[in-house]
């Protein structure tokens, strides 16, 4: 009898046992499927995001290599404001009159321009110039705004001239380089300390005379960058330097790039820039080329994305490098382009609505760039300024 009685509690038990098990195994296998269900969810809606951040932001782009794969740079995406850069008219006549190849600069929070000559009425059938007929110039303006400016000087104490280089050296204006109808090209160097008073410190510089050369400051010294002599017909691709302005030493006599004049340069990102320009065979350039000492010179990109180009320059804004101004007669069109990195370049949505011009002044001043005067592409010298819009 008690066999019975055990038997049958132990088939009770046995079946209480199957039933808990039976509900442990339901609850904790449905449990695990939702938390299943719901991580592969989340995984999904992950991925749906990754999927709408590249809709919206594109692919990731690849990096840049330089020519000798020394240095890798990724592009960074072109700022959301730069969509909306514009450019508005200061005014159509400033008072210093139409005029080009004056030098512009900026100093003691105000914008100078002075020199330069004015060929309206002086371009004879088939755009040929009578330069030594024109009206050249040695006044000396300044503004603080572009649209209000005044004569500091009338006549300066060097000659009208035209092309002269001006750096910001040492707490100190130096002015070298041009050339004028009254003494022919520049032998000297001037120095200011306010702009207006101007003091020759060198008689005879021991470089080539030229006009069109480009100039910088760089690595603690004074760098003069190629140039032309009409006279001798002659393009210039040499570099000299100098430390304190007088004494001058030359770093290459010929740099590997072609001999020019009427190119532009730039410092950025520790490198002197240097793009377009042209030679006396009526050969425009478009290439770009960097140096990180002013001597050895490597060539960043022999063909940009902007057409060929002189008389164009360079600036430092918003921390990338542009080149603003097309002298657009012989065809393309006058636009404005933007880079990071020197190899790379974006143009400006929308061009600009001043005419393509060359030997113009291009500065950048309280966070806009200003672009006045030049020879326009109906060969006309102006006196109008125009700034872009705030990015701020």
């Amino acid at each position: 009898m008690n066999h019975v009685k055990h038997f049958f509690l132990f088939i009770f038990l046995l079946g209480v046992f199957a039933m808990v098990y039976l509900f442990l195994y339901s609850y904790l296998t449905n449990n695990f499927n939702a938390r299943q269900v719901v991580a592969i969810k989340v995984a999904d809606q992950v991925k749906e995001k990754q999927k709408e951040a590249i809709t919206v932001h594109g692919p990731s782009p690849a990096p840049f290599i330089s020519e000798k794969n020394e240095s890798v740079e990724a592009q960074i995406p072109e700022k959301s404001d730069l969509k909306n850069f514009s450019w508005s008219q200061v005014t159509s006549s400033a008072p210093w009159g139409s005029r080009d190849s004056a030098v512009s600069f900026v100093f003691k929070n105000k914008m100078w321009t002075m020199g330069g000559l004015n060929g309206n009425g002086d371009v004879t059938y088939g755009h040929k110039i009578k330069y030594w007929e024109a009206p050249y110039f040695n006044d000396i303006w300044t503004s603080d705004d572009g649209a209000n400016w005044s004569r500091v000087a009338e006549h300066a104490e060097w000659s009208p001239r035209r092309s002269m280089s001006v750096v910001l050296f040492k707490g100190a204006l130096w002015m070298f380089g041009g050339w004028g109808p009254i003494n022919g090209y520049a032998k000297d160097v001037w120095k200011s300390t306010d702009g207006v008073i101007w003091k020759r410190v060198v008689s005879n510089v021991p470089w080539s005379v030229r006009e069109g050369q480009t100039a910088e400051v760089f690595q603690g010294k004074i760098w003069l960058i190629g140039g032309v002599d009409y006279d001798n017909r002659e393009t210039k691709n040499d570099v000299w330097y100098s430390e304190n302005g007088i004494d001058w030493y030359e770093a290459t006599a010929s740099a590997p790039w072609s001999s020019r004049w009427d190119h532009a340069t730039a410092v950025f990102g520790g490198k002197i820039f240097l793009s377009g320009g042209m030679n006396l065979n009526k050969q425009t350039f478009g290439d770009v080329w960097s140096s990180s000492d002013g001597t050895n010179w490597e060539k960043v990109s022999p063909n940009p994305s902007w057409q060929v180009r002189q008389g164009h320059t360079l600036v430092i804004f918003q921390d990338m490098i542009w080149s603003v101004g097309r002298l657009n007669d012989n065809g393309g069109v006058n636009d404005i382009w933007y880079s990071k990195n020197g190899l790379s370049w974006q143009k400006t949505a929308f061009d600009p609505p001043w005419l393509g011009r060359e030997d113009h002044s291009v500065l950048v001043f309280k966070d806009r760039i200003y672009v006045f005067g030049g020879m326009d592409s109906n060969w006309h010298w102006q006196n109008d300024v125009w700034v872009s819009s705030n990015l701020k």
